[in-house]
């Protein structure tokens, strides 16, 4: 794990635990103002990330565009073979479970919050006391977003990716694929994946990309490609992926 990634999932947010419980203990009146201070940084870190990404992908689609086309899927395709495949919902409804949990975490925190703050912070206010019983409230909470990180990674790890994303209508060229609907997504050749089928029966290739994310590190994202004409396809582009070894 690079110290980026690290100091993002752990070190920073155990700084801010700390100091929600300063401040609950002995700046109370501070605290909005802290949670505002919180999310103009957060806000700012995940700009310049999202930034970065958005000029790589500007510049990588206009290089792809101007390579050979090799294919095109439209739509109408695309989602037709979605609705003959017999396993795309049930693969769907996973990942719609597995997306959402943390969401389903935090309401759940949000409703015991007052019930955990009156069992776990005793004391006179501005005590010791009262600060242990905040920090171990909010460690609570960040115990309950670890299982949920453990979890998704032991779906992912049984799955062999973290999510698929369904190209709804994409282009690829002889420089690599670009997609501006059910998606915008870019990918240059070659792709750096940790593997690439063709499953014929159910008309589509599936790309498995290696993504870097600070926030959440390593992750593989399932890129799938459907196409009436999958196993030719595959042929055509199979050599313009780079296989990275486990």
């Amino acid at each position: 794990m690079k110290l980026r990634t690290f100091f993002l999932q752990y070190i920073m947010p155990q700084m801010l635990l700390l100091g929600f419980a300063v401040m609950n203990t002995w700046l109370p009146q501070y605290t909005f103002a802290f949670i505002i201070v919180y999310i103009i940084i957060f806000g700012a870190i995940m700009y310049e990330t999202g930034k970065k990404t958005l000029k790589g992908k500007t510049k990588d689609i206009e290089e792809i565009r101007r390579g050979n086309r090799i294919y095109k899927a439209k739509a109408t395709e695309v989602r037709q073979l979605m609705a003959n495949d017999p396993l795309f919902i049930s693969e769907m409804k996973g990942q719609l479970l597995t997306t959402f949990l943390p969401f389903l975490s935090i309401l759940v925190i949000w409703f015991l919050f007052s019930t955990l703050r009156d069992m776990l912070v005793k004391g006179e206010p501005g005590s010791i006391e009262v600060f242990i019983g905040y920090a171990i409230l909010y460690e609570t909470f960040f115990v309950v977003s670890l299982i949920t990180r453990l979890y998704q990674k032991i779906m992912a790890r049984r799955k062999g990716y973290s999510t698929i994303m369904v190209l709804n209508e994409y282009v690829i060229t002889e420089k690599g694929i670009y997609s501006e609907r059910g998606g915008s997504l870019t990918l240059k050749f070659p792709i750096k994946a940790k593997r690439i089928t063709c499953n014929e029966k159910r008309s589509f290739i599936d790309i498995d990309v290696v993504q870097e994310n600070p926030f959440a590190g390593k992750t593989i994202m399932r890129v799938r490609l459907y196409s009436k004409k999958a196993s030719d396809l595959y042929n055509k582009i199979k050599d313009k992926v780079i296989i990275e070894e486990s």
